[in-house]
């Protein structure tokens, strides 16, 4: 029943971060949901998931269907809280306020991720609100790691790294072709530092070899449907990164003590 109930409250997140996803990167306040023609949706498919149960995908034609975006949205912040839920355990060992902060940032993830995917663009408002609930959980939940003072050293080496990344990527592509762009954006280095923010020192260097890792994993997977499809690939296409940065930093958010296992045998 528990999880019931908590993949409920997830879908319902999820329709609050759609919203969030639809109005704020045009700089408005959230909104009554509405439709591609700006038709305002019925109480009964506010929810992507209700509008599919009920089949109420569009106004009328031909206004064009609502985005699979918008139940996927939903089912991941449930998958996300149940997911949370479960690796917190249910013992009254782990700070139920802890908890909560952690779901909170599966929410802020998610409409970050979303906005990124859409718009190849990094909100600051969900950002700064995310970092904002790190340097609280830091200071008054210190258990589990991190405290404030590794949170600090945390988010000023996940920025500082990243930021020298960026701009290395910059002049070595301008010195090659002309070009002032890098793989990584500014607000993909504001991201890393958020996650240094979360994690803490080490634990934030696992997170950096993580996103690493899935960016390559996900750059070769979109060469490959490129081949697949007879798609020629162009130059200096922009990707979204941010499914990397902040699923790298949710994993070893999780896992951190299983991680920090592994990172205390380095010389760090």
């Amino acid at each position: 029943m528990d999880a019931v109930l908590i993949a409920a409250v997830g879908i319902l997140i999820g329709g609050i971060v759609n919203a969030l996803a639809d109005d704020l990167p045009h700089g408005r306040w959230p909104r009554r949901p509405r439709y591609a023609d700006g038709s305002p949706r019925p109480i009964y498919a506010w929810l992507g998931v209700t509008a599919i149960l009920v089949g109420v995908w569009q106004s009328q034609p031909p206004c064009p269907r609502l985005s699979w975006r918008y139940p996927l949205t939903e089912l991941a912040l449930a998958a996300l809280l149940l997911i949370t839920q479960t690796a917190t355990g249910s013992d009254g060992l782990f700070p139920g306020g802890q908890r909560l902060i952690w779901q909170a940032y599966a929410a802020l993830f998610v409409l970050l991720v979303v906005v990124d995917l859409e718009r190849k663009r990094i909100l600051m408002a969900p950002t700064i609100v995310a970092a904002a609930l790190a340097l609280v959980d830091a200071a008054l939940l210190p258990q589990p790691a991190p405290n404030l003072a590794s949170a600090l050293v945390g988010g000023l080496c996940g920025g500082l790294i990243f930021s020298v990344i960026f701009g290395g990527g910059r002049l070595f592509r301008r010195l090659l072709d002309g070009v002032s762009t890098s793989v990584f954006g500014k607000g993909d280095v504001y991201l890393m530092g958020l996650g240094g923010l979360i994690l803490g020192f080490p634990s934030v260097l696992a997170a950096m070899l993580l996103t690493i890792a899935l960016g390559g994993a996900g750059a070769a997977l979109y060469l490959s449907l490129l081949r697949l499809q007879k798609r020629e690939y162009k130059r200096y296409t922009a990707l979204s990164y941010a499914p990397y940065i902040l699923s790298a930093i949710y994993f070893v958010l999780l896992f951190q003590d299983e991680i920090s296992g592994l990172l205390q045998g380095l010389p760090i």
